[in-house]
């Protein structure tokens, strides 16, 4: 009997050290179940927050473009229905800009490196202003074909001149391989406003180079010049390059949408 007792002592033993490893794991697995869920909660809080950024920002982007649309919208009394702005139109706020500078300069001539919706924008905007005519490069055929139909649809093609410019061989030194056909440009000179929105970047990196050397000699001295699209690293670079090759010029950044570069020479004292 006693060692029947003891046997059934052992297996109770037994049994319950085998209860308590199990409730050990269980304890641990438990604790990293809950170091999960904590880990999983921190990173759930974490994107919530990016996303409420996201959204607001965007949120705050949308109110800028419809804010500045409203601007836009209230300076011209369109007799055609008007072009699209933003994707690879200027954007809102960035046209505004624009428009605003060409009203306080009254350029007697302004340069566009790629047309469309801001030709015909500006075009209503020199032509309220009785002075002044745009020349807009385009290197798309039919895209320039496209522009001079809406300048006609609005009855703009008294300040608004399309001149297909197709890419060519560019012989400058570090810069891509094509830029705008030069033999459009050689009468370009005084230049008061540029907008350098082309050609689009699918022709090679620093695509818009070129308007440096090409079109900056051709400039007022007390022009204005713009680049658009400089949230992209290529336009960033064409950017600090410009800076960097010509003396004196000052660059001032816009946080547009699209971010919007403006360079100028100031007044001598």
């Amino acid at each position: 009997m006693v060692r029947r007792l003891d046997d059934k002592v052992q297996r109770l033993t037994a049994r319950h050290g085998r209860a308590e490893e199990a409730m050990e794991r269980s304890e641990l697995e438990n604790g990293r179940r809950h170091d999960d869920l904590v880990k999983r909660l921190g990173d759930l809080d974490e994107h919530v927050s990016k996303a409420r950024e996201w959204v607001s920002r965007d949120v705050f982007t949308a109110y800028q473009q419809v804010e500045a649309m409203i601007d836009l919208r209230a300076l011209v009394t369109p007799r055609a229905p008007m072009p699209a702005l933003r994707h690879w139109a200027l954007s809102p706020d960035a046209l505004r800009l624009i428009v605003r500078e060409a009203h306080t300069r009254r350029p007697g001539l302004i340069v566009e490196c790629g047309s469309g919706a801001s030709s015909v924008w500006l075009g209503y905007v020199v032509q309220s202003l009785g002075t002044g005519r745009i020349v807009s490069l385009e290197h798309d055929e039919r895209f320039a074909n496209a522009t001079q139909d809406l300048v006609r649809a609005h009855d703009l093609q008294d300040v608004v001149e399309v001149r297909y410019a197709p890419l060519t061989a560019w012989q400058g030194e570090n810069g891509p391989k094509e830029w705008y056909d030069t033999s459009v440009i050689g009468d370009l000179e005084g230049i008061g406003l540029l907008v350098v929105d082309g050609p689009p970047g699918t022709g090679g990196p620093a695509a818009r180079y070129p308007a440096g050397p090409e079109l900056l000699p051709r400039c007022a001295p007390d022009a204005l010049i713009l680049l658009d699209d400089a949230h992209r690293a290529d336009e960033r670079a064409v950017s600090d390059r410009w800076l960097k090759e010509n003396e004196g010029l000052v660059r001032t950044e816009y946080t547009f949408d699209k971010h919007l570069h403006a360079f100028h020479r100031p007044h001598p004292a």
